[in-house]
């Protein structure tokens, strides 16, 4: 594949089709939102396990309950929100925070996938992501500033006991960029499989989870965007069930004296990752592995993903574009990720 010149949008990275499937409308029903600065879409299937038929009423209402998760989750970690709990937190130089359970929940899984990454996964930057500013567009921040704002970084900047979460540094800040949106897809699906819609998809952002699995249509269909064209796909995953994150250089970004810095921020530096990739993408059976996972990859690089992967440490498989365009992905992936020739 020869990288091309153009700019592939936020929530351009990936698509997903249903093999077969009939018209929209007549196999199922489509939803939308905007929620977490990203785009939210589901795609529900009219057809229960059984073959029976599901009305709109019933769509309609679990497209409801979908909606009310996306508020709580929100409502938990978004650093925009002034009525979040990370808002909160990140805004008083003080705070101790009687969390909600989203809140707990998702600190002790970022937590977890914070330390089986060796800390490359790090849900502490919000210092340096503010610093940086990339959805204003800069600008770059000076030496300074950066060094200043690293030593406000660290998972050990927050303790939780209980309920509680304290902040022991009073310019520590927490960003979940990186895992939130896995985080929604996991909690929709899981929600979604009680239900009696037999099979769906949901997209958060370039965060995709799939579930159930009508016989004749067979696998799902997800492309992965060409980084600098979105006109084009690159390959295509063929999966049964869970989840495809992607990361990359080309979501958010500005451009300063011919340079791009993306969001995505290596806590090692201080700086955008700068690991030879232009994207990673991870697929697994848990949306906030996916997410999490995706970042850190990209920050590690395609050599020290696959040693992390070697590892047995992660249960997860990866395909990477490299900024030479070539397309590297894990053993585990052949017959399941395929190339599309001709890129």
């Amino acid at each position: 594949m020869k990288i091309l010149s153009k700019i592939l949008p936020l929530a351009a990275l990936v698509c997903v089709l249903f093999s077969g499937c009939a018209s929209a409308g007549e196999e199922y029903r489509d939803y939308s939102y905007f929620a977490m600065d990203t785009y939210i879409t589901m795609r529900l299937a009219y057809e229960t396990e059984n073959g029976a038929r599901l009305s709109d009423e019933y769509l309609d209402s679990v497209a409801d309950e979908c909606e009310e998760i996306i508020s709580g989750i929100d409502l938990a970690i978004s650093g925009r929100n002034p009525n979040s709990d990370v808002y909160a937190l990140n805004s008083d130089i003080n705070k101790m925070l009687s969390a909600g359970d989203d809140l707990l929940a998702i600190l002790e899984t970022a937590d977890k996938i914070h330390s089986l990454t060796d800390g490359v996964f790090d849900y502490s930057l919000g210092a340096l992501t503010e610093l940086w500013n990339v959805n204003g567009s800069g600008p770059v921040p000076d030496i300074a500033e950066i060094t200043e704002a690293m030593r406000h970084t660290g998972t050990d900047k927050f303790s939780v006991s209980g309920k509680s979460v304290t902040k022991m540094d009073p310019k520590a800040k927490l960003d979940f960029g990186g895992i939130g949106k896995g985080i929604t897809a996991q909690r929709l699906l899981e929600y979604l499989s009680t239900t009696d819609v037999a099979y769906g998809i949901v997209s958060v952002g370039s965060d995709i989870g799939v579930y159930g699995k009508k016989p004749e249509y067979g696998n799902y269909k997800i492309g992965l965007r060409d980084p600098d064209d979105s006109s084009k796909t690159v390959g295509y995953f063929y999966l049964t069930s869970g989840f495809v994150s992607v990361s990359g250089d080309h979501e958010r970004y500005f451009e300063e004296n011919g340079v791009r810095y993306h969001s995505i921020i290596d806590p090692r530096t201080g700086y955008p990752a700068d690991s030879g990739l232009r994207c990673a993408a991870v697929h697994t059976a848990n949306g906030a592995l996916s997410d999490a996972l995706s970042t850190a990859l990209f920050i590690l690089g395609t050599e020290k993903s696959m040693e992390l992967y070697e590892s047995g440490s992660l249960d997860f498989e990866a395909v990477f574009i490299t900024s030479d365009g070539d397309i590297v992905y894990t053993p585990g992936l052949e017959g399941c990720f395929e190339i599309i020739s001709g890129n």
